[in-house]
C-alpha cells in the first residue's frame, strides 16, 4: 500500500484515521454529519432511529434478562415475584384470586417484552432504511454534479467506466453499509451496555464478582480480532472497489467500440482484459469475506469459554436455574452485539475505501471555479481576442504559443493547419473548457476568466465534428440548445437545418424516438439535428468543429450550406482538415506547432504562406 497521506475535509490525513475503531467511527460520523446537510428531515428519522434503537436494545439487553430472573420465577412460585409487583396486584386483586393474577403477570410479562422489542426493531429498521436510501441519493447526485462542474483535465485523467463505478457501485456499497450498520451503530452497543448492565443487577445481588469480572474480561478480549482483521479488511476492500471501477470501464469501453474491435478481431483480447481484472477482484474479495468470517469463530469460541466458566462457577456456588438462565441470556446479548459491532466495523471498512473513492470527486479543486463577482457580458458580445495567449495540457509541450490575434464581431474565421497545431485548443479557450497558461481571452472585450461561465457559453454556439444525441425525442435533442423553447420555435429551427425531408421520412417526425446516444440515426442527419440546436440557440459566436469532415460529400453539400446560413450575422470559427469546407470564410488563420504562422485571405495565403500553400495543393482542391 502507498504511504501517500490524502488529507480529508477535516484537515486531518486518512492515515491518522485507520487507527482505533472510535477515531475511525468518528471520522465516518463527521462524513454523514456533512453529508445529512442535504437530506431534508433527515434529523428526524436519525431521532427516530436512535430512539427506537434504545428501546430495542434495553428490551434486548436488559428486560430479557432481568425477566428470566425476577419474573419467570414467578411461574412456579407466586411470592417470589419482585415486591412492588407483587404488592401492586394485591392491592387491586382479592386475595383468592392473587395468584392467578400473579401467574398471569408472569407469563405475559415476556411475550410484552417481545412485542416491544419486536416493534421498536421494525421502526428502526424503516427509519434507519429512509435515512441511508436518503442520504444515498443526496451523495450520488452531490458527486454527479460535481462531476459536471469538474475541469475537462480532471475528466481526460480518468476512465469513464471508473467514474461510471463511482457513482454507481461505490455509492450503493455505501448504502448498503448505511442500512446494514446505522442500525447496529445505534442498537448494539446499546444492546451491550443493557446486557452488561443486566448482568451487574443479577451477579451483584449474588455478590458475584468473580463471575463479573470474568464476563468483563473477556467482553474486552472479544475486540482484539475485531481490530486484527479490520485493518486488512478495509486494505482489500481499496483494491476490490479499485478492480471493479477497473472492470466497469474495461465493458463500458467495449461497449463502445464494437465495430473497431470486430473488424480488428479483438474479441478475445477484450474478454481476456476482463478475465484478468474480474480474477484481481474475485482474489481481492475472497481475503475480505476470509478476513469477516474469520472473526465470527473466534468470537463464538470465547462466547462458549464464558459460558462454561459460569456453567461450572454456578454449579460450585449453587445458582439456581433461573439465575443461571438470566446471567447466560445476558452473556448471549453482551456477546452478540459485540460481534454484530465487530460486523459493523468490518461493513464500515469496506464502506471506507468506497466512501474514499466518491470523497475524492467532491474534494477535487475547482481549478477553473467562477469569478466571485463575474462581469456581465454584453448581448451581443461577438468580438473575440486573443493577447499573447499560450497554452499547455501539462504534457511538457506548449499547445499554443503566443498568440495574439483579434475577430471582430460577425466575421467568419476558418483555422486550418496540420493535425495537432493547436485549432481546437483556440476554440476551447475561447469557450473556457481549459485556461490560458499564460495571456488572456476576451470575448465581447471582457476576459474570459472574469465572466460566468454559464454567461460566456450561452453566448457560444458549437457544432462539434461527433454531434452526441442524448436518449429522447428528436425534439428534445433539438431544445437543448435552448431550454423553454417553444415547439414552433423548434420546428422552424429543424426547417432552417433542412431537416424537413428527415423528419417527415421517420414515424413520429420531431417526436420520434432515438436510442442511446443517437442510435439508428446517420452522420448527416446526426450533424443537422446539430446544427438545427445551434440555429435554435442564436447565439452571436459559433464554433464549427470538424463539422462536416466525417460526411460523404452529398451530406456535406447539404450540411454546407445549412453551415453557411447558419454562419450570417455570427463570428464564426471554421475549425477544418478539408479546404472544401472552408468557402464561406472571408479571413483564414493557419496554424503550426500552436502559432499562428498565416493570417489573410485564401489569395494572400497562398501567395505568401508555404504551409498554406501546401496544404491547399495537397488537397487538389
Amino acid at each position: 500500500m502507498s504511504a501517500r497521506k490524502e488529507k480529508t475535509g477535516g484537515g486531518r490525513s486518512r492515515g491518522e484515521l485507520r487507527g482505533a475503531f472510535p477515531a475511525r467511527a468518528a471520522h465516518f460520523l463527521s462524513r454523514v454529519a456533512h453529508y445529512a446537510g442535504y437530506v431534508r428531515d433527515l434529523k428526524r428519522h436519525f431521532l427516530l432511529a436512535f430512539a427506537t434503537g434504545l428501546i430495542a436494545a434495553a428490551a434486548s439487553g436488559l428486560g430479557i434478562p432481568v425477566m428470566i430472573y425476577k419474573v419467570f420465577p414467578a411461574v412456579f412460585d407466586p411470592a417470589s415475584m419482585p415486591k412492588p409487583i407483587y404488592d401492586f396486584i394485591a392491592a387491586r386483586v382479592p386475595a383468592e384470586r392473587l395468584n392467578d393474577a400473579v401467574l398471569f403477570v408472569a407469563c405475559a410479562a415476556m411475550p410484552a417484552v417481545f412485542v416491544v422489542r419486536g416493534i421498536a426493531m421494525w421502526v428502526n429498521a424503516m427509519a434507519v432504511t429512509y435515512f441511508g436510501l436518503r442520504l444515498l441519493e443526496n451523495i450520488r447526485i452531490d458527486v454527479f454534479a460535481r462531476l459536471q462542474t469538474l475541469p475537462f483535465a480532471f475528466h481526460e485523467k480518468q476512465m469513464r467506466g471508473d467514474l461510471l463505478s463511482r457513482i454507481i457501485s461505490d455509492a450503493q456499497n455505501v448504502q448498503t453499509m448505511l442500512s446494514k450498520i446505522s442500525s447496529d451503530v445505534v442498537k448494539q452497543p446499546l444492546t451491550a451496555i443493557s446486557a452488561i448492565s443486566a448482568l451487574v443487577f443479577v451477579l451483584w445481588d449474588r455478590a458475584e464478582a468473580a463471575m463479573f469480572a470474568a464476563s468483563a474480561l473477556f467482553a474486552a478480549a472479544a475486540f482484539v480480532p475485531i481490530f486484527i482483521f479490520g485493518r486488512r479488511i478495509v486494505n482489500k476492500s481499496r483494491g476490490a472497489q479499485r478492480d471493479i471501477g477497473e472492470m466497469t470501464a474495461v465493458v463500458q469501453e467495449s461497449l463502445a467500440s464494437q465495430r473497431e474491435i470486430r473488424s480488428y478481431g479483438m474479441e478475445k483480447e477484450q474478454v481476456e482484459r476482463l478475465r484478468d481484472v474480474s480474477g484481481r477482484f474475485r482474489r481481492d474479495q475472497l481475503k475480505v469475506v476470509k478476513y469477516q468470517n474469520a472473526m465470527s469463530p473466534a468470537l463464538e469460541f470465547m462466547t462458549a469459554l464464558v459460558l462454561a466458566f459460569v456453567l461450572v462457577r454456578g454449579r460450585l456456588i449453587g445458582m439456581a436455574l433461573t439465575d443461571f438462565m438470566a446471567v447466560a441470556g445476558a452473556l448471549f446479548f453482551a456477546f452478540d452485539s459485540i460481534r454484530r459491532t465487530g460486523l459493523a466495523f468490518n461493513r464500515l471498512n469496506q464502506a471506507q475505501a468506497s466512501l474514499e473513492r466518491l470523497e475524492v470527486i467532491l474534494e477535487e479543486p475547482d481549478t477553473m471555479p467562477d469569478p466571485a463577482a463575474p462581469k456581465k457580458l454584453p448581448r451581443d458580445a461577438g468580438t473575440v481576442e486573443f493577447r499573447d495567449v499560450s497554452f499547455s495540457y501539462g504534457n511538457g509541450r506548449d499547445a499554443l504559443v503566443g498568440v495574439s490575434v483579434r475577430v471582430p464581431a460577425g466575421q467568419t474565421v476558418a483555422l486550418v493547419g496540420p493535425s495537432g497545431a493547436g485549432k481546437t485548443t483556440f476554440t476551447s479557450l475561447i469557450s473556457r473548457f481549459y485556461d490560458a497558461t499564460e495571456g488572456a481571452v476576451l470575448v465581447g472585450g471582457v476576459d474570459v476568466r472574469d465572466a460566468a461561465k454559464s454567461d460566456l457559453r450561452s453566448k457560444i454556439a458549437l457544432v462539434p465534428q461527433h454531434a452526441v444525441l442524448f436518449r429522447g425525442t428528436i425534439r428534445e435533442n433539438i431544445r437543448l440548445g435552448r431550454e423553454g423553447a417553444t415547439d414552433a420555435e423548434v420546428e422552424l429551427a429543424a426547417h432552417e437545418a433542412a431537416m424537413d425531408d428527415f423528419a417527415s421520412g421517420v414515424p413520429g417526425g420531431l417526436d420520434a424516438k432515438l436510442g442511446d446516444l443517437g442510435e439508428g440515426v446517420s452522420g448527416g442527419q446526426r450533424q443537422r439535428i446539430a446544427v438545427a440546436r445551434a440555429f435554435l440557440k442564436d447565439a452571436p459566436i459559433l464554433i464549427l468543429d470538424e463539422a462536416t469532415s466525417a460526411l460523404d460529400s452529398e451530406s456535406e453539400k447539404v450540411i454546407q450550406d445549412n453551415l453557411e446560413k447558419l454562419a450570417r450575422g455570427r463570428t464564426t470559427f471554421i475549425v477544418a482538415h478539408r479546404f472544401s469546407s472552408v468557402r464561406i470564410a472571408r479571413r483564414i488563420l493557419v496554424f503550426s506547432r500552436g502559432r499562428i504562422v498565416g493570417d489573410g485571405t485564401h489569395d494572400e495565403l497562398y501567395a505568401s504562406c508555404p504551409l498554406y500553400r501546401e496544404l491547399y495543393d495537397r488537397q487538389g482542391v
